[in-house]
């Protein structure tokens, strides 16, 4: 007995030893038949998702091509007659100008200027694009959509709901009126000032500002650029270093109506280099506008007798001989006058600068645009714009020449210009720095701007002597 118990407790001693390496065994195959599943799973996924895709393959090529989009463009011209453009208008008149910044007299002139123009696009009869054979909207639609875009600075796709248009034909129809306004009214807007203009001028400011032979205000306006490429941000970035902007340089007069303008300059460049390599420098260097200011110079500030005329600029600007600066410290109360006047007189261009980006929030918001040559159109058509609101506010007539003098004197005269006017837009692309100018771009280089600083006439413009004397009279002339 006591053999076959010690058999038996062996046996089962044993057998529970088996037994645990039986468990041991099942957990391994449980373990083993867990990953068999999860490869068994995925090779499923794997095969359901060729099969869907041969699926999808299978279905575009035997489904029906989707439908093309079908726009009422004769649903979008009755709209437009029943809000803007009818005899009994919902929003007419002040409405009007609200919302696309000109006057019903001045769109019905803009409408008249583009069909005759020639342009095929602005065509009257043209209701098919001659590029695509496609359908377009009407020309009152292809007018207005820009210049509501340019009013509220949005994209070009935000009103295509009303004006029934695609984003492709509404981004064409911003790029084309972009054109069309410079080559429409640059010449007249955009211009140079004449003899005439110079004389108007400085009547004006003589009225207002008390004071002759002022020119107008010079000042800088930086223009964000948010899609500026990363190659180029290094120029772009001057001012803040956040983010990239473009330079408008302009001088304005009383009106706010833009006499210079020269946009195109890279971020990084301050007001002087600016003006180092400006148009209206370049106009004072080679006496162009030493021409233009015969019939205005010579003229008497108290005791004095100038023969050049001045601008009023920031404290930013060198000492030029045509220059006309604050006091950074007045002490005297004569200074505290004369610093005064100064920058209230000079919040001419802030004020202009202010009404261009209030009316045209285009040039507020940030450029999503990347190529420079449609930013520059874009801003150019802006500032054309903006010239052309002055005009209509102090003129009263769409049809009539700007005339800065018109309110002030009893003879109302109108003159037609008989020179041949520039357009001073120059736009600029970043470049090597002992590069030149290529396809009329304006870039930055300092070895030029060396060579202009050691011209005869650039260091007349530095002469300090007639600096003092012109900033003494008018010390003298408003502090005393």
């Amino acid at each position: 007995m006591g053999d076959s118990e010690e058999t038996s407790r062996a046996a089962l001693f044993f057998d529970k030893d088996h037994d645990e390496e039986c468990d041991d065994e099942d957990d391994e195959d449980d373990d083993s038949d867990e990953d068999d599943l999860v490869v068994f799973a995925a090779l499923n996924k794997a095969m359901n998702a060729s099969a869907n895709v041969a699926a999808l393959k299978v279905d575009h090529r035997t489904r029906p091509r989707k439908k093309r989009k079908v726009f009422r463009h004769d649903r979008a011209y009755v709209c437009l007659l029943q809000d803007y453009l009818g005899p009994e208008a919902t929003f007419a008149g002040s409405a009007f100008v609200q919302m696309f910044r000109i006057t019903r007299a001045r769109f019905e002139r803009l409408y008249v200027d583009a069909i005759s123009s020639g342009n095929q696009y602005y065509k009257a009869d043209n209701r098919t694009n001659p590029a695509t054979k496609m359908t377009i909207a009407c020309v009152q639609a292809r007018l207005l959509l820009p210049l509501k875009c340019l009013a509220y600075g949005v994209p070009s796709h935000t009103f295509c709901d009303y004006f029934q248009m695609s984003k492709t034909q509404a981004r064409e129809c911003c790029k084309k009126f972009n054109l069309l306004i410079p080559a429409l009214y640059s010449k007249e807007y955009l211009r140079l000032p004449t003899k005439k203009d110079l004389v108007a001028i400085n009547k004006l400011h003589s009225a207002v500002h008390k004071i002759d032979g002022m020119f107008g205000s010079l000042d800088c306006m930086h223009t964000t650029w948010k899609n500026c490429p990363v190659a180029w941000q290094g120029s772009f970035r001057g001012k803040s270093q956040q983010k990239s902007t473009i330079v408008l340089e302009a001088i304005a007069d009383h009106h706010l109506f833009f006499w210079h303008l020269s946009y195109g300059w890279a971020g990084t460049l301050n007001d002087i280099n600016i003006l180092n390599q400006s148009p209206f420098l370049r106009s004072l260097t080679d006496g162009v506008f030493n021409e233009l200011e015969s019939d205005v110079v010579p003229y008497s500030i108290g005791d004095e007798i100038f023969d050049k005329m001045f601008v009023l600029v920031d404290g930013i600007y060198p000492r030029y001989s045509r220059f006309v600066k604050t006091l950074k410290q007045p002490v005297s109360q004569s200074e505290q006058r004369f610093a005064k006047w100064q920058e209230a007189a000079r919040k001419d261009i802030e004020r202009a600068f202010g009404v261009l980006q209030a009316k045209f929030q285009a040039v507020a918001r940030p450029i999503h645009t990347l190529r420079l040559e449609e930013i520059g159109a874009m801003v150019t058509t802006c500032l054309v714009l903006h010239n052309i609101c002055v005009s209509d506010r102090i003129m009263g007539d769409v049809h009539a020449r700007y005339d800065p003098s018109y309110n002030l004197s009893v003879d109302e005269t109108t003159y037609a210009d008989t020179t041949q006017c520039r357009n001073t837009i120059e736009k600029q692309r970043p470049v090597d720095s002992n590069d030149v100018a290529v396809n009329g771009l304006a870039n930055f280089n300092p070895v030029g701007a060396r060579a202009i600083a050691q011209r005869s006439e650039f260091r007349k413009l530095e002469d300090r002597d007639e600096w003092n004397r012109l900033n003494t009279a008018i010390l003298k002339l408003k502090g005393g």
